[in-house]
């Protein structure tokens, strides 16, 4: 049945009444103004940061010395932190860098730990060593998983970060209270045995994979085969160090 707007002609409002029907009418719409504006934030996808592997090589150059010595690692690492397919390896493992003393893996890693991947903190396996010492088992369980931080504190928008164990094979087995244990080796294998993304973790080292096995096991070394692409430093790269 449809209604005239004539029918209503002799309901009178008064002046409050009209202006309070304003007033909720305005209210109303303001509010569904806002509830529209609201879900197409929510659908908005925050675009983040990406750079090619051309930019984050000429970003390393500003900064450090690219040689016969270093470029084709750094190439590929760029390759990697980038998700370039031209990496030699699996995009979805982590690092590990062999090389001798000096060559530049801890620079290396230092420079790309805030990257567009998966970002990490560099740490000594002396330094988790010495907190071992300190706290006992504590420590490794802080190491044996990511790092949470602030929703604002990655340009990149990661809400986790992971470890990049440095040196490998300049720590001692420690003792906390006369307990003894290769630190090292067991949040390895902690870290695959709780299935976390593989790209965040990685590793440097002086060792050679013979010199790693002997000093982790090997059951260690398969799980780093298994968790990480390996680069390697040309045998012959002499040490950056004056």
């Amino acid at each position: 049945m449809e209604v005239s707007p004539e029918q209503y002609n002799h309901i009178e409002l008064s002046e409050e009444e009209t202006a309070e029907a304003l007033r909720l009418a305005r209210s109303k719409k303001h509010y569904h103004i806002k509830e529209i504006e609201y879900k197409k934030s929510l659908s908005k996808t925050h675009e983040f940061p990406k750079f090619t592997a051309e930019e984050i090589y000429q970003y390393f150059k500003m900064q450090y010395v690219v040689d016969e010595v270093n470029e084709r690692v750094v190439t590929q690492i760029a390759f990697y932190f980038s998700g370039d397919s031209r990496f030699d390896g699996d995009l979805n493992k982590g690092l590990i860098l062999f090389g001798g003393v000096g060559v530049g893996k801890t620079s290396l890693m230092t420079f790309f730990q805030r990257n567009q991947i998966f970002s990490y903190r560099v740490v000594s396996a002396r330094e988790v060593e010495t907190e071992f010492a300190q706290v006992g088992d504590v420590a490794i369980d802080k190491f044996s998983v990511n790092r949470e931080i602030p929703s604002n504190a990655s340009p990149f928008g990661h809400k986790v970060i992971g470890y990049c164990f440095d040196d490998l094979g300049t720590e001692a087995n420690s003792k906390h209270f006369g307990k003894e244990k290769n630190v090292i080796a067991e949040l390895i294998l902690n870290r695959y045995d709780r299935h976390l993304d593989r790209r965040s973790t990685h590793i440097t080292t002086n060792l050679s994979v013979t010199e790693l096995t002997q000093a982790y096991g090997t059951r260690v070394t398969d799980r780093i085969k298994e968790m990480m692409n390996v680069i390697q430093f040309d045998k012959d790269a002499k040490s950056r160090r004056k």
